[in-house]
């Protein structure tokens, strides 16, 4: 039975929480909201809707597009808008678009709880304060930032034991996720030359899962013998490489079926040319079906 994590939409702009909020909106009738601003950093992700942002002291109104992430600081004055349609060019029976949205409000206490942890929080935090509020994601990393907000409200909905604790870890997990995929989407990260081996290898397949790999691939292109990558994976992994490939593989055909790539085609662009092959694998890894987990886990629209 699919989880109901959509929230009411509400017009509220004040904190209820000391530390974070995190609501998923999906709206057919699109309130007007006035400008506004609010005492805590807000990180909108735009999933969805024909919908413009207006920012204070920003000339242009912002055309949203699925995967931008817009980051308000507090005290910055700002509101969604819908979309004029230029109904000459609008299809007759084209049905509007449902307005989907995360929105994760993070008072300043809880960000410096994390800066404490670490600096590296704090990326998306600075471009805002210097006035750099938007950034985008590609759709695979967009779909792991999403898996990751649904963690947390799946959270947010239980009362298990920890309950308190695994939201401190999933909130920051997201936010740090969240930080890393835009800081790597704009800033090239080159692997240093004295990164160990196994380093490289880790790096060049995680950044190559859509492509060929194969032990000779490997050995090819990291300049390495087949027997030490074998050896290598075996001592320090307690996995072979194609168990490590697989497992990587899984994930990535999971995170984009999560933001709506059918299942057919995310097994194939991640090299699962056998659906029955496909199934088994997913079936072992998430105890579920690839249309069960799909069932449990998506947002609903």
């Amino acid at each position: 039975m699919r989880r109901e994590l959509r929230s009411d939409f509400t017009t509220r702009q004040t904190m209820l929480s000391d530390l974070f909020e995190l609501y998923y909106y999906s709206d057919t009738v699109i309130k007007p909201v006035e400008m506004h601003s609010h005492d805590y950093y807000e990180f909108y992700l735009f999933l969805e809707g024909d919908i413009d942002m207006q920012i204070e002291n920003v000339a242009d109104t912002i055309k949203l597009t699925p995967g931008d992430i817009v980051v308000f600081p507090p005290g910055l004055f700002h509101h969604a808008i819908k979309r004029v349609i230029d109904k000459n060019h609008a299809l007759d029976d084209q049905a509007p678009k449902p307005y989907r949205r995360f929105v994760f409000w993070i008072s300043d206490m809880y960000l410096k709880e994390l800066f404490d942890i670490s600096s590296d929080y704090s990326y998306l935090i600075d471009e805002a304060d210097k006035g750099r509020y938007v950034h985008h994601l590609e759709n695979a990393l967009f779909y792991q930032v999403q898996s990751r907000a649904i963690t947390v409200l799946e959270e947010i909905s239980t009362v298990h034991y920890g309950h308190d604790a695994f939201l401190r870890i999933y909130s920051s997990e997201l936010l740090l996720t969240l930080t890393r995929y835009v800081y790597e989407s704009e800033n090239k990260i080159s692997v240093p030359e004295n990164t160990d081996m196994m380093g490289r290898l880790i790096t060049y397949i995680d950044e190559h899962l859509t492509d060929t790999l194969s032990l000779d691939v490997l050995a090819e292109k990291l300049y390495v013998s087949k027997s030490y990558i074998v050896h290598e994976f075996k001592n320090r992994l307690g996995l072979s490489v194609h168990q490590y490939i697989v497992k990587k593989r899984l994930a990535g055909c999971r995170d984009l079926m999560l933001g709506g790539t059918p299942i057919s085609e995310a097994y194939i662009t991640y090299g699962f040319n056998d659906y029955s092959n496909f199934y088994k694998a997913f079936r072992k890894e998430y105890g579920y079906s690839p249309r069960e987990y799909v069932d449990i886990h998506t947002m609903p629209e």
